[in-house]
């Protein structure tokens, strides 16, 4: 079982105030969604999705435009291409995926910043983080070494934060949480507290929300990593972590 973790927030309809945003998040081919008050809906999927994130207005990709969420699917082996899918319906009524691509390398998840489309590789083993920049079609067009050593694979995160223009990034074999300056240097945020594995990150409204799998007690959660310290809130406990 290729046991992986992904997260795609959005804002909510007026109509639920209380509540501050709605995710579409998935655990291996099951996929949930729900609010910051809990979990409403659970699927079925078609495949295991590895990585997601909202297209960004001024991103080229065929088959998708503004607002679609767009998908990665969880490769079969390490050096394996994934399917590029837009999910319909990701946030009302019944999701679906359509292929609208292949990737030429393997990311863990998926960014999208100043009009472009990147990815992110724990390359493992003794190797270092990557982050990974794709043309409209999925094809790597450049590599950028973050300088994040890791000794074990895993599916990390990765979220763009257009305030600060930085990308966050996770390491699950650390269990740490990182800013990277793309094409410079990482810093080191700090320590989760508790012992993570594999996770996907989204920013909304100036915040760094994951769906992460909770290794400790089992659970698949989501919640918001403090970008000051890298301590991690859980918000939601959607269940437990498949395989966990």
């Amino acid at each position: 079982m290729r046991t992986i973790t992904t997260i795609a927030i959005a804002g909510l309809a007026a109509t639920t105030a209380s509540a501050q945003f709605q995710f579409f998040s998935s655990a291996d081919a099951v996929l949930y969604r729900g609010t910051d008050g809990g979990l409403t809906d659970t699927f079925n999927g078609a495949d295991e999705i590895r990585g997601m994130s909202i297209l960004e207005n001024g991103v080229n990709i065929a088959g998708a435009s503004f607002g679609d969420v767009i998908a990665v699917s969880s490769p079969q082996g390490q050096n394996d291409a994934q399917e590029v899918y837009r999910v319909d319906n990701a946030f009302s009524g019944t999701p679906s995926l359509v292929q609208i691509g292949v990737t030429s390398e393997p990311v863990s998840d998926i960014a999208f910043a100043n009009g472009r489309i990147f990815g992110v590789d724990n390359s493992g083993p003794a190797g270092t983080i990557l982050v990974r920049e794709f043309d409209a079609n999925f094809n790597e067009i450049n590599t950028f070494d973050t300088g994040i050593n890791i000794v074990d694979r895993g599916a990390g995160g990765l979220a763009y934060d257009p305030a600060n223009d930085i990308f966050y990034v996770t390491d699950p074999d650390s269990d740490q949480l990182w800013s990277y300056s793309l094409g410079g240097s990482s810093t080191l945020l700090g320590n989760a507290g508790f012992d993570f594995g594999q996770n996907d990150l989204a920013m909304f409204n100036g915040k760094l929300y994951a769906a992460i799998a909770e290794l400790g007690r089992g659970t698949y959660n989501i919640g918001e990593f403090n970008t000051t310290d890298g301590s991690f809130f859980n918000l939601v406990t959607v269940g437990a972590y498949p395989g966990g």
